[in-house]
């Protein structure tokens, strides 16, 4: 892979040196931070490998998957690929772990987005002492405050292919759940799986291994009106 980036790197200074940014970008040339200079931007593969298997929980029979199994098991981006589709600029990398966690490793490029001490407590919405967006349930979130969809926009643009991560994929699964009742094109959103799974030498140069640091964090949301 690495090789193939550099010839299209090569390729694009010999033919397209004259070649403005914009006209670049425009025949699918993007910025690759990893490579210093200009790649060939990879097709994204659709979200769900319906080729794949999903097995559920204990005890129940697996199914082919579909259109809104969101599990790690079904993505089409994960162990296997990531490498190929890793320092895009047209993704937001989002990392669900807390900071306590994300401290002590994490891939370089994914920025933390605490899931359970930000986003989703069931209990959320009938305790005041909890800051959470929403509660309820997972297929039926219950907005907190007035600005929690407004909130959860900002962290999780509309308008942006999301790959989404933690530590093994499961809370990534609740995470487009939410998204996908909030209207979000879920087309465009990946369960990448979670640092637990991504043991592979090949990795190495993307993620900080730092287990000596620790991370004593309080959740608050300010300036915010409960519902």
């Amino acid at each position: 892979m690495k090789k193939l980036l550099a010839l299209l790197v090569l390729s694009l200074a010999l033919v397209g040196c004259a070649k403005s940014e914009a006209q670049l970008q425009e025949e699918g040339w993007v910025l690759n931070p990893a490579e210093n200079g200009y790649v060939l931007q990879a097709e994204l593969p659709a979200p769900i490998d319906t080729t794949k298997k999903y097995v559920p929980a204990k005890d129940q029979p697996e199914k082919n998957c579909e259109a809104g199994v969101y599990a790690a098991s079904c993505s089409s981006i994960g162990v296997e690929n990531l490498d190929q589709y890793m320092n895009r600029d047209d993704v937001v990398y989002i990392d669900l772990r807390d900071f306590k966690d994300y401290s002590m490793k994490h891939f370089r490029n994914f920025e933390v987005v605490p899931y359970f001490a930000y986003i989703f407590n069931a209990n959320a919405h009938t305790d005041a002492t909890m800051v959470q967006l929403y509660g309820g349930a997972i297929d039926a979130p219950v907005a907190v405050y007035k600005e929690s969809d407004a909130l959860l926009n900002a962290l999780f643009p509309k308008d942006k292919t999301l790959f989404l991560f933690c530590q093994s994929g499961g809370r990534v699964a609740q995470m487009m759940k939410i998204l996908e009742v909030k209207g979000y094109d879920m087309s465009k959103i990946y369960n990448v799986g979670g640092m637990g799974q991504y043991t592979d030498s090949k990795y190495a140069s993307f993620i900080t291994n730092t287990g000596e640091l620790s991370v004593d964090a309080a959740y608050l949301i300010n300036e915010v009106t409960r519902n």
